[in-house]
């Protein structure tokens, strides 16, 4: 029996908190054959499905509400249910206390998010076949009293699932296999002789049988065909091949006695990727071999790689689909029961404030996901550039309000030309986020008991703001200040802040650098069209 047909008789649990990974998951489990599966939403979920289905894997998130996968791989290893059930561990995180904390615990394996279809099934594959001689996990029937399951299990399809082809991810894991096409039975024999040290070699005779073997259960990774072969030759075998979407990804190499051009260049137009002269010299065969091995290999990669990209877009889009709909609309529930409850007359000082403080937290939250949504189209290149009128010098007053609010007593000085307002040509929601990060790294990178000094600057059809606090940025940084994840000594730093501020101001027409020395300090100017 394959592993595929194996893997139907298996059952596994999927934990994750995120919807599209816990499909996510399955469908790769199913992909494998392992059609029945159960999901849990967290920890908690997943110990009482433990407590009345039995499993042969599990695979968990790593940071979850209510119970996160660590925890659960401990109640796993600690229960005498189901102690032996191997747990893999999937996490966007490679902190190293964290993974000697699962080892310790006894995880099975860990998955890296993002991972391919091919790192997916080789590890969950290895760890199945691990399982040896142990019986597949069963339903307990003779437990009457057994509730109902929290999350049903997926049935099996009535319909045959698709098995696995040629152009299946990991299929190279294995010893290759190499199909000789050949109605000359030595000529047969003596391909085997050539391959046999290197691979595992198959022989057929006439060209149904070898559409019957490309067909099967186990293709071959590649395939000598014979162009001259009564009945059906090699021509049209390649012919069908190639219209079969299960086979037309197996390399084929035309074997010719023939030194006929118009039969080689028809092979090679009907999809074959290189032919060999008989008598066949071994050197010549082996070396076109591991050739067109190697490219199948390179363009399955690439095959791989196009549909993992697929999935992310996807996956971004639902994530950005569920934050739009499920986060932003209770937020602006929040926002109007708050504004309706604040407009009452006969409320006491200490309620109205406590709406205000409210309504502040929900715009704070709310401006916090439309600035996230944002920075994923701009990386995306689908956001849509609304330009209007902003007013930096109340955008800029608003801003150090909420900074002094995180940061106690924080001492800022505004300069600027004169007392007239000063505008420029972007987005409130932009502008309020460059200069809220700008700020705020100001205020963390500032030597105590010295101030932050902004200088506003019109004219030249543009609006520069300065920003300088008397600190330095490190110098392993400094050359990338504004590029994504760069963070250097900052607890729970991110890298985001910056990268965010360099997007936002080349979207809105502008531009943003830095300047920093020892003994000048950080001077970081924001460039953005004027009003």
């Amino acid at each position: 029996m394959d592993s595929y047909k194996a893997n139907q008789q298996l059952r596994a649990l999927v934990v994750d908190d995120i919807g599209v990974m816990r499909l996510l998951v399955r469908n790769n489990l199913r992909s494998m054959g392992i059609e029945n599966t159960m999901l849990a939403a967290n920890g908690r979920e997943a110990v009482e499905l433990l407590k009345h289905w039995p499993f042969d894997l599990v695979l968990t998130d790593w940071n979850m509400p209510l119970m996160g996968g660590l925890e659960l791989l401990v109640h796993i290893r600690g229960s005498e249910r189901h102690p032996d059930v191997p747990v893999i561990l999937i996490t966007a995180e490679g902190d190293r206390a964290q993974v000697r904390n699962a080892i310790t615990a006894g995880v099975s394996d860990f998955l890296v998010k993002p991972f391919t279809f091919g790192t997916f099934q080789r590890k969950v594959q290895r760890i199945v076949d691990g399982l040896g001689s142990r019986p597949p996990a069963r339903d307990e029937r003779s437990s009457p009293d057994r509730p109902a399951p929290l999350a049903e299990p997926i049935p099996t399809p009535v319909a045959p699932a698709a098995r696995p082809s040629a152009s299946r991810p990991g299929i190279f894991d294995a010893v290759p296999t190499i199909l000789a096409v050949d109605d000359i039975a030595d000529s047969i024999r003596l391909i085997t002789g050539i391959l046999k040290d290197d691979y595992r070699v198959k022989g057929v005779k006439s060209g149904a049988l070898a559409l019957e073997i490309a067909r099967s259960d186990d293709p071959p990774h590649l395939i000598l065909l014979d162009i001259m072969m009564p009945d059906m030759d090699g021509l049209e075998v390649c012919r069908q091949l190639k219209d079969d979407p299960l086979t037309r990804d197996i390399p084929v190499i035309f074997l010719t006695a023939k030194a006929d051009a118009e039969d080689v260049i028809g092979g090679l137009d009907l999809g074959a990727v290189d032919y060999v002269t008989k008598p066949t010299n071994p050197a010549v065969l082996k070396a076109r071999i591991r050739t067109h091995l190697r490219l199948s290999r390179q363009q399955e990669e690439l095959r791989e790689q196009r549909t993992l990209a697929l999935e992310n877009a996807r996956l971004r889009e639902d994530i950005e689909r569920m934050t739009r709909h499920d986060i932003k609309n209770p937020l602006n529930a929040l926002l109007a029961l708050a504004r309706g409850l604040a407009s009452s007359d006969n409320l006491l000082p200490e309620q109205r404030e406590s709406l205000t403080a409210m309504e502040d937290s929900a715009r704070y939250v709310l401006d916090m996901v439309n600035h996230s949504l944002a920075l994923q189209r701009m990386e995306m290149g689908v956001y849509r550039f609304v330009p209007a009128e902003v007013g930096l010098s109340d955008l800029l007053a608003k801003v150090i309000t909420e900074t002094r609010a995180a940061f106690g007593s924080l001492s800022v000085e505004i300069r600027q030309p004169s007392a007239e307002a000063v505008s420029a040509r972007g987005e409130e929601l932009l502008c309020h986020a460059i200069f809220s990060n700008l700020i705020r790294n100001a205020a963390e990178a500032a030597p105590a008991d010295t101030a932050i000094g902004i200088d506003i600057e019109p004219g030249n059809g543009q609006v520069v703001v300065r920003i300088h606090n008397e600190g330095s940025v490190p110098e392993g940084v400094r050359d990338t200040f504004f590029e994504k994840y760069a963070t250097s000594g900052k607890k729970n730093g991110t890298g985001i802040g910056t990268y965010s501020a360099r997007l936002m101001a080349e979207t809105q027409g502008g531009s943003i650098s830095m300047e920093t020395s020892d003994d000048r300090g950080t001077r970081v100017s924001v460039t953005l069209p004027a009003a």
